[in-house]
């Protein structure tokens, strides 16, 4: 397998170690996406742009693409086609998602809000592919609607493992897109339990798809609405803000229960997987 298998229709975006192209696979017939990655670049944590340095972790995020596809892959999480290296770079060959990221299928809907339909059908897809990812033993770091891609067929498929670690590991690093990071993940200043910093980012998802609107810029009390729920809670922070009618009462519920600022009493993910609300989902 080399790049002569394939032609390149046109770059879709710069990664932080190379080009993610579209091309045809011209043995298959179809469109593909193929990942570059600067050997180099990536061993040294080092973006191919302005040399800056990233703890994206490029060899673990091969890993973790090659363990998912080794337990048989989920409709909902973006599976790894082929790899191979030429010219030192790894080239990562994975399906096309011709939707894009959800967030910008969200933006391009009226008032760029789903249907409470949508959103649901999107939620319980993400909530599966999670699921996946758990059981295979990694969590993601990273999840957000911008690292979930949406196929033809309108399926959602979580993507992007370049942040994700091994349920057993205990990190202390921020990372993660601040709509969406975990309140002691931002804290930065103890190794947290980055499978419930997860839950915390898959309410956060649930929110905005339900919504449209994000809960806070940076889950810290200098951001005024983290300060309003901290204070006040979840609860009335959807009554302030006007939106009870986007959030059923069992939706509200769980959301508690997902961001709950404690990740020792925040609830598992098997509890999402049996909470009423999830389960009148399937």
């Amino acid at each position: 397998m080399t790049m002569d298998d394939y032609v390149v229709d046109s770059v879709l975006a710069p990664a932080l170690y190379g080009d993610i192209l579209l091309c045809s696979d011209l043995r298959a017939k179809e469109q593909v996406v193929i990942k570059k990655m600067d050997q180099r670049a990536a061993a040294s944590h080092r973006t191919l742009v302005r040399s800056r340095h990233v703890l994206e972790n490029a060899h673990f995020e091969k890993h973790v693409n090659q363990v998912l596809r080794h337990e048989g892959g989920h409709r909902n999480v973006l599976i790894l086609r082929d790899e191979f290296v030429e010219d030192g770079y790894d080239h990562f060959v994975f399906d096309y998602c011709s939707q894009g990221a959800l967030f910008d299928v969200m933006e391009s809907v009226p008032a760029k809000t789903f249907t409470r339909h949508e959103a649901e059908t999107y939620f319980a897809q993400v909530l599966a592919g999670l699921k996946f990812i758990h059981a295979a033993g990694f969590a993601h770091r990273d999840l957000s609607l911008e690292n979930i891609l949406v196929d033809k067929d309108n399926v959602a498929k979580i993507c992007d493992f370049g942040l994700a670690v091994d349920i057993n590991a205990r990190p202390n690093e921020r990372v993660g897109k601040p709509y969406y990071i975990a309140p002691e993940v931002f804290d930065n200043i103890a190794p947290y339990d980055p499978v419930k910093a997860d839950i915390w980012s898959l309410g956060v998802v649930l929110f905005l798809l339900l919504t449209g609107v994000p809960l806070f810029n940076v889950p810290s009390k200098l951001d005024e609405s983290y300060a309003y729920m901290k204070r006040h809670g979840l609860r009335r922070l959807i009554y302030v803000w006007d939106l009870d009618d986007f959030v059923p009462e069992e939706a509200r519920d769980l959301l508690e229960k997902m961001l709950c600022i404690n990740p020792a009493k925040r609830c598992t993910l098997q509890d999402v997987l049996q909470h009423p609300y999830v389960l009148k989902l399937r």
